[in-house]
């Protein structure tokens, strides 16, 4: 009967228990060179709780230089802020990073991202998830789950190290779609594409675009070695609003590896094109006109000698 009474309470209070989300930096070693470069995953347990969005803040030591970051592996679906550095007070460097899960998720183990730094100065250092990070639930209502914040230390030996950034990524990014639209509430209702893609391993360093005009005489598509290509993101504004171009976009993950995909023209004969047909046609004409006369001119001259 006690240890009937006994589960009875343990399950009466578990209903009443408050479970907090985990946000911490992880390190599979102690020590490294002064110079090296050291890749520290930030991972998330929500503790059996469903979240859909993140807002971190990683604080580190004046010892450490942030340099980049991987996302290849991480949960979120879509960036809000991209991981970037800030100071926002004297003496005090942070990285901000928020994003959201489409369809939420929960779990143990969850990675948000990959930091990379390099080991500026010897000495012990230090990467901490600072108290205004922000868990969201998946409830519909944002609601701010309670969240402990984890810390990690590492000692920078006053030795030179080698300083390079390991990436093992042998894949391309994965195949993507470009999707163009038009409304007349942003842009001024000009024309302008989406696009989005992945990569599982290194992430996506950055996207480049080009523009390759085509006319109803010549279709062929564009030579992808002799483009000119520029950096941007989605959304684009088409520089070609007459939409006769092929867009191509090349997406470039973080180990140089790239994918690109091509939107082809969506509009072939307009009124340019109609011109230029119409005025080819009509100096055609008039040299197999001009031909046909100088050649009956000259067989007539013949038959008369």
């Amino acid at each position: 009967m006690k240890k009937i009474s006994f589960l009875l309470l343990i399950i009466l209070l578990g209903g009443n228990l408050v479970y907090s989300a985990v946000i911490e930096p992880r390190l599979d070693y102690k020590e490294i060179k002064r110079g090296e470069y050291v890749t520290i995953p930030i991972y998330l347990d929500t503790q059996f709780e469903e979240i859909n969005a993140v807002e971190v803040y990683v604080n580190f030591s004046d010892n450490l230089v942030f340099r980049d970051y991987l996302d290849g592996k991480s949960i979120i679906t879509h960036w809000l802020e991209k991981p970037h550095y800030q100071s926002r007070d004297v003496g005090r460097h942070e990285i901000v990073l928020s994003g959201i899960v489409a369809g939420g998720i929960s779990g143990r183990n969850l990675n948000l991202v990959e930091l990379i730094f390099e080991a500026k100065e010897s000495g012990m250092a230090k990467i901490e998830i600072d108290k205004n990070s922000k868990v969201l639930l998946n409830d519909g209502l944002g609601t701010q789950t309670k969240l402990t914040y984890l810390s990690q230390s590492f000692n920078i030996l006053d030795i030179k190290g080698k300083p390079e950034i390991k990436i093992k990524d042998i894949f391309p990014p994965e195949p993507f779609k470009i999707y163009l639209a038009q409304n007349k509430e942003i842009f001024n209702g000009k024309y302008y594409i989406t696009f989005e893609t992945k990569d599982k391993q290194s992430g996506i360093a950055y996207y480049e675009i080009s523009e390759k005009p085509t006319n109803f005489i010549f279709l062929a598509k564009p030579d992808l070695e002799n483009l000119n290509f520029k950096k941007a993101e989605s959304p684009y504004i088409l520089e070609d609003q007459g939409l006769r171009s092929y867009i191509v976009v090349r997406a470039v993950d973080k180990a140089g590896n790239e994918r690109i995909e091509i939107l082809p023209p969506q509009r072939i004969i307009i009124y340019d094109d109609l011109i230029l047909l119409l005025v080819c046609l009509l100096v055609l004409t008039i040299l197999i006109l001009k031909f046909r006369y100088s050649y009956e001119t000259f067989k007539n001259k013949i038959f008369e000698t």
